[in-house]
């Protein structure tokens, strides 16, 4: 990850649960209109995204995910 990108990521992972589901949503959705995305990609992850939203899976706590937490 480059230097610029830690502060937003820092910042992005104090939001609360909801809040990080819209911006990896809304991050995903801008994916769309990228030409060099692979479609069966952004499919998935799409997809992943919404079963996280409707619970139909259960996310990994940030200690879970990277062996800390904020």
């Amino acid at each position: 990850m480059s230097s610029a990108l830690k502060p937003l990521s820092s910042q992005a992972l104090r939001l609360s649960p909801g809040q990080r589901m819209g911006l990896a949503t809304m991050l995903l959705d801008s994916l769309a209109t990228t030409v060099d995305v692979d479609k069966r990609l952004l499919r998935e992850l799409t997809k992943r995204a919404a079963d996280l939203r409707s619970g139909k899976v259960k996310g990994l706590t940030t200690e879970q995910a990277y062996g800390f937490s904020l």
